[in-house]
């Protein structure tokens, strides 16, 4: 009973050390990108998720920005979550509100940008932020996220990450995209 009680304080010592590492990692691991609409802003058709080796996918290929985004648009993203990996999604209350563009993009890309872009020619934006975000051709190399920044908490499953981008003087959805990435996790 004693050593029980001993490596249980241990573990528990252990978690409170670092409570960023734990004894569960979670698993990324890129499914499908699709695009729905959005033919006038986006050219989506070079770009998509392969195996990189038998535990990684990557995103691969060119997309072309065809006009320059600024605050006139409005973006965010909505997640859904598969529990079964059935592709039945359930709504999920997180989300990254629809914020004006440039906006979103230096508040919450600037943000997480590292994670980009040393697998992507995506423009970097500095401190004083970037507007308009500049049409061009930008490239992915075996992209992958790095799964330390989702927290242990987040459910298993297949989820869905829904871009929309809004015109704000006509409310209309110009563009909307989808990743698929499955989460799962694993004990260290």
């Amino acid at each position: 009973m004693r050593s029980i009680l001993l490596l249980a304080c241990f573990a528990l010592t252990l978690i409170l050390i670092d409570p960023g590492e734990g004894l569960i990692r979670v698993i990324l691991d890129f499914d499908r990108w699709e695009v729905n609409n959005g033919s006038a802003f986006f050219n989506m058709e070079k770009f998509r998720v392969r195996k990189f080796n038998r535990t990684l996918s990557v995103m691969n290929g060119t997309g072309v920005l065809l006009v320059d985004l600024d605050d006139r648009y409005s973006y965010g993203v909505h997640f859904a979550r598969s529990a079964q990996g059935n592709n039945q999604f359930n709504a999920y209350p997180m989300k990254l509100a629809a914020k004006p563009f440039c906006q979103f993009v230096n508040m919450y890309y600037r943000e997480y940008q590292h994670l980009f872009l040393k697998y992507t020619n995506l423009p970097f934006v500095p401190p004083e932020g970037l507007c308009p975000f500049p049409k061009g051709t930008y490239w992915a190399r075996d992209a992958h996220i790095d799964s330390s920044v989702i927290p242990v908490v987040v459910p298993e499953g297949l989820w869905r990450a829904t871009t929309d981008l809004v015109d704000t003087v006509t409310g209309e959805l110009v563009a909307r995209g989808s990743m698929y990435v499955r989460l799962s996790k694993e004990l260290m």
